[in-house]
C-alpha cells in the first residue's frame, strides 16, 4: 500500500526563491492505504496551548507511527528537498474538524500559522475539489515580535485562529486526492487553507466517520546540519 506510481512526474514551482514540488496520483494504491491511516481510532491532540478547546470547539487527531515500507516517499522527498528526514523518517496524519459558531471564525482568521524545521511533505486524502488546501504566507512575519513569541512559546489563552489581517497571503497550495506537495515549512509561514464550511458540523458528538474530516498524511524533515532529529 505504500508503492510509489511511477506514472507520473515532479512538478516544480518557485515562490520567492524556494522550490515547491508537487506530484499527482503519487501512491499506486492510496486507497488501501487510505484505509489503513484513517480506519482507526485516531488519538485526540493533547488540549493544550493553542488548543485549549480541543474536544469543545473543535476535533484535531492525529496518528504518529513508524513503517520501513514508507521508505520509498520518504527518500523521494528527501532527495528532491535535499534534507533529511525528521522523526526517525516516521508519519503524522491529521484529522480536523470544526463546530459551527463564533469560535471557529474562518472568514476573518486563518488557523494558527505556524512554521516548521524544514520543507514538509504533505498527502491529501480528500476529494475537495481543490479548495481547503495549505496556504503559505510571506515570510516577513517571522520578524514581528509576537510571532516570534507564538512560535517560541504561546501564551496561556492563545488560540488557534489568528486574524487575516496579520498576514500576508503568498500562495495556497491546491489539494486533490493522493496528491503529494513538498514546501519549504521553515521558510514559510503555513495553515491549513479553511476557505469554506465543508469541515464544519454542527455537533462534534455527531462526527461518525473520517471522512467528515479534513485528512492528510505528513513527513518532515530538516536541514543535514541540524543534528536534533527530533525537531
Amino acid at each position: 500500500m505504500w508503492k510509489l506510481n511511477h506514472d507520473t512526474k515532479v512538478t516544480i514551482t518557485n515562490l520567492k526563491g524556494s522550490k515547491i514540488y508537487t506530484i499527482d496520483n503519487v501512491f499506486a494504491e492510496p486507497q488501501k492505504l487510505e484505509r489503513y491511516l484513517f480506519n482507526r481510532q485516531t488519538a485526540q491532540v493533547e488540549s493544550k496551548e493553542p488548543f485549549l478547546q480541543n474536544g469543545l470547539e473543535f476535533l484535531k487527531c492525529r496518528y504518529h507511527d513508524f513503517a520501513d515500507k514508507a521508505a520509498p516517499i520518504v527518500w523521494l522527498a528527501s532527495k528532491l528537498c535535499n534534507q533529511q528526514p525528521s522523526f526517525f523518517g516516521s508519519f503524522k496524519t491529521n484529522c480536523d474538524i470544526w463546530l459551527n459558531g463564533d469560535y471557529n471564525n474562518w472568514k476573518d482568521n486563518y488557523w494558527f500559522p505556524h512554521i516548521d524545521h524544514g520543507y514538509n511533505c504533505i498527502i491529501y486524502f480528500n476529494q475537495d475539489d481543490y479548495t481547503n488546501g495549505t496556504n503559505l504566507y510571506d515570510p516577513s512575519v517571522k520578524e514581528e515580535e509576537w510571532f516570534k513569541t507564538l512560535m517560541e512559546k504561546v501564551p496561556t489563552g492563545t488560540q488557534p485562529w489568528i486574524s487575516k489581517n496579520k498576514f500576508k497571503l503568498l500562495k495556497t497550495l491546491r489539494p486533490k486526492y493522493n496528491r503529494m506537495v513538498l514546501f519549504d515549512g521553515a521558510y514559510f509561514p503555513h495553515s491549513p487553507a479553511i476557505v469554506n464550511d465543508k469541515y464544519f458540523v454542527e455537533s462534534l458528538d455527531d462526527v461518525l466517520n473520517r471522512t467528515q474530516f479534513r485528512s492528510n498524511l505528513c513527513f518532515f524533515f530538516h536541514p543535514y546540519e541540524n543534528d536534533n532529529k527530533e525537531n
